[in-house]
């Protein structure tokens, strides 16, 4: 693999991603605690690292999950799905539940054979305090996963009247029935490259949006495309469709662009314009709403095609270019969420975190050292007169800890992105953060 230079994401990482936190110690009078020693070690993120938990569908609804083929003839046994289970945890703090695709919620009208296996992915999501986006409601995808046959037969017959009422009725049914579980949804995926619902009417996206918000006021809406990183063409329908949405007063919480390789060429090709990546962000920063990388994967085949090396050697290549696409995508400010897709036996061969026999790639090993290694601040400061320290850090929740004269105390502290990270820290007999 050719080297790839990427000190000019890392820069911007450090310039646009960390963020001033100052800390000032006192005492239970106010004054100033001097000769202190602080340590400042961050537990958590607020930025999202993601992952499509797709396994876990045809581990628990084996014989409704119609593209369930490619994970065998068998659910892995109990204590093997408890450590893709942990695995999961250890690495992303969010998730997409890909099991709304209609086609696949809904396969036959009336029947919704994956209801209790999504609840139950999400369930257990909600106890390890992971938020879930539900993907996705509104897909033209004929006849893939996106429209059912007895739908798209409808729209075949003309019937889209009804196309529309059902459309919208499945909407807020999906919506109602998990918004104790669900957080964020992909309303509407892929409006411009899948556009077989543009024959309900020009209405039906900002329809769709109007009765996620009815249903769910606090759902976080998602718009999600494909191509967009890379094709200028889909790019600017994109968000000439999306810019008039939104002045239209449409509720768009989140824009999602797609990052998908799947091919030698998508590969070597994008890796030579990864500037070029980070200026479309740049474009799609300007409709005003965070930007979400929705889904992004590198198929082993297509690193083995590019490079010509052995499989062993693609994985190792593998996880050198998902480290540097995560820093470009890290490192643009707009960006809030990394959703890698997926994490066993993938969508697009190899593109997983683990092996058939559920053995670790070189890609979770490298992306857990970037995330949690290099991308989580963990300093020693000791503290002057003053009583205070400044520095920088990424945006999560930290564990402070202040000793002095053989007295220490620890403090959590939430450092956000969005708002002046100025503590006071009391240290007394009520020691408290102000």
């Amino acid at each position: 693999m050719p080297e790839v230079d990427t000190s000019l994401f890392e820069e911007r990482i450090e310039n646009d991603r960390k963020i001033p936190i100052s800390i000032s110690i006192v005492d239970e009078q106010g004054r100033p605690v001097s000769k202190a020693f602080l340590t400042a070690k961050q537990l958590s993120h607020e930025f999202y690292f993601g992952n499509a938990p797709e396994y876990l569908l045809y581990a628990y609804a084996q014989s409704s999950y119609n593209r369930g083929r490619r994970f065998g003839t068998r659910p892995l046994p109990e204590e093997d799905l408890a450590e893709y289970m942990r695995l999961y945890l250890e690495l992303f703090n969010f998730a997409t539940l890909p099991s709304f695709y209609w086609a696949d919620y809904e396969s036959t009208q009336g029947r919704l054979r994956l209801v209790d296996a999504s609840k139950k992915i999400a369930e257990w999501l909600k106890e390890n305090g992971v938020p879930v986006k539900g993907h996705t409601l509104v897909w033209g995808n004929p006849p893939s996963v996106g429209v059912p046959g007895w739908v798209e037969r409808m729209g075949k017959l003309e019937q889209w009247s009804e196309v529309r009422d059902l459309l919208f009725k499945r909407v807020a049914r999906e919506v109602e029935e998990f918004k104790d579980l669900v957080q964020y949804w992909d309303v509407v995926n892929e409006p411009i490259v899948q556009n077989w619902f543009d024959s309900l009417g020009t209405d039906y996206i900002a329809q769709s949006y109007r009765i996620v918000k009815e249903t769910d006021p606090d759902a976080i809406t998602v718009l999600n495309e494909y191509g967009v990183l890379v094709n200028t063409g889909t790019r600017r329908a994109f968000i000439s469709r999306a810019r008039q949405l939104i002045n239209e007063g449409v509720q768009i919480d989140a824009i999602g662009a797609e990052a998908h390789i799947f091919t030698a060429q998508d590969l070597l090709g994008q890796l030579g314009s990864l500037e070029s990546i980070y200026l479309a962000i740049d474009e799609l920063a300007q409709l005003g709403k965070p930007v979400h990388i929705s889904e992004f994967q590198i198929p082993l085949p297509a690193v083995i095609d590019a490079f010509k090396v052995s499989i062993s050697e693609a994985e190792e290549i593998q996880a050198e270019i998902a480290k540097i696409f995560y820093k470009v995508f890290f490192s643009h400010p707009a960006v809030e969420v990394i959703t890698y897709w997926n994490f066993y036996r993938a969508w697009q061969s190899g593109s997983g975190f683990l092996r058939d026999d559920l053995s670790i790639k070189p890609l979770f090993y490298e992306l857990k050292n970037l995330i949690h290694g290099e991308w989580k601040t963990d300093m020693k400061i000791d503290v002057g007169s003053s009583g205070e320290v400044a520095f920088k850090g990424f945006a999560g929740n930290y564990e402070i800890t202040v000793a002095t004269d053989g007295f220490s105390k620890t403090f959590s502290l939430d450092v956000g992105g969005k708002k002046e990270n100025n503590f006071v820290l009391v240290i007394g007999k009520e020691q408290e953060v102000r």
